[in-house]
């Protein structure tokens, strides 16, 4: 070892290794630092579809109960419940149109009509028209979407 360019060498190399491990060590912590923060996101993106899915069942829930008091018209009720059995996950909807045929077709009868200031734009025979319709399949379709009603009322019943 009396080569001071063996020992110059080795100490280069050492240095060189000591730099490339703690280069490693840096990239290892900051891809735990990712996945840690991946994680966290993940998890709250899934408890915000949990909140968002509680919300839409509250709703379904309180206008099934509207319904079900008459404090809501059938179409109505219906139409909004139809909407928001449709943002629920998959996993969970099964298959709508057969689950809930009354409120399907009540939805098929009313999605088209105009609401709000559409309505208002419209001439008062298409109005008259619209509503001796909606009336006419609210009058058929009220065992059925009574039935549905209850069908959900005891599905999203709050625990």
């Amino acid at each position: 070892m009396d080569n001071p360019w063996l020992i110059i060498l080795i100490v280069v190399a050492l240095i060189i290794i000591a730099g490339l491990a703690f280069y490693a060590g840096k990239l290892l912590w900051l891809l735990q630092r990712q996945t840690k923060r991946q994680s966290q996101l993940v998890q709250q993106q899934q408890q915000q579809q949990r909140q968002n899915q509680l919300y839409v069942e509250q709703s379904i829930y309180t206008i099934c109960k509207a319904v079900a008091a008459g404090q809501c018209e059938l179409s109505e009720g219906a139409l909004r419940v139809w909407v928001l059995l449709n943002r629920l996950p998959e996993n969970q909807q099964g298959p709508l149109t057969t689950d809930y045929p009354g409120i399907y077709q009540m939805y098929q009868v009313v999605k088209d009509m105009p609401t709000h200031q559409a309505r208002k734009q419209q001439s008062k025979q298409a109005t008259k028209d619209q509503d001796k319709q909606r009336l006419q399949a609210e009058q058929d379709l009220t065992a059925q979407i009574m039935a549905d009603t209850n069908k959900l009322l005891q599905r999203f019943q709050p625990v």
